[in-house]
């Protein structure tokens, strides 16, 4: 007991200590331009003194210097395509899926549904809530439910990203990707999916 209490302990001043940084998502803010202000404000400690995380005061210092000043506004660790506006108001399911599979592919992940093994013959013939009682019989890769909020479709995607780099901690990074539309979930208001 002492030494798994002391390995919780290591690990946990390995991390505070360690300067581990996790930066937010991007959004797309009024003006069409793509800001992480997370990102923003951590590269540049002089805006984090004096706007802190004020996502509003970030971007308006972005657009009247920091642009000029050559800072950036989003982080090299991904890469950013331009998208497609919405045909309407809005993006519609279809256009939203797009916009994610484009964020996501244009960042290296690849679409494979065979990771999605003999999900249908297997836990796919159950209901969503007992899903996990059939997992026996599966050889896909692993899975699990989720939603994708088509008016924040961007940031869904970058946050998936951002797990596909960590993964499962270990340094392994998610080279594959395949999701399946469950359908609308009205009390969500999210597309409802399932993931491989």
């Amino acid at each position: 007991m002492k030494k798994k209490i002391m390995t919780m302990l290591l690990v946990m001043s390995m991390m505070f200590e360690g300067g581990i940084t996790a930066y937010a998502t991007p959004a797309r803010m009024e003006d069409g331009t793509l800001f992480d202000s997370d990102y923003y404000a951590e590269t540049y400690p002089d805006l984090m003194a004096a706007y802190g995380r004020d996502t509003k005061k970030l971007y308006q210092h972005y657009v009247k210097y920091g642009k000029s000043e050559g800072r950036l506004a989003l982080s090299s660790e991904f890469v950013y395509p331009e998208l497609p506006e919405p045909a309407g108001d809005s993006y519609t399911v279809e256009e939203a899926l797009a916009v994610y599979r484009n964020v996501i592919e244009a960042n290296g992940i690849i679409w494979d549904p065979s990771l999605k093994g003999n999900w249908s013959e297997t836990i796919g013939q159950h209901d969503i809530y007992e899903w996990y009682k059939y997992d026996d019989g599966y050889n896909g890769g692993s899975w699990g439910t989720g939603f994708l909020d088509p008016k924040d479709i961007e940031r869904c995607a970058y946050s998936d990203l951002q797990s596909f780099a960590f993964d499962d901690g270990t340094g392994h990074t998610t080279t594959r990707y395949y999701f399946e539309v469950l359908g609308w979930n009205e009390n969500m208001g999210m597309i409802e999916i399932v993931a491989w």
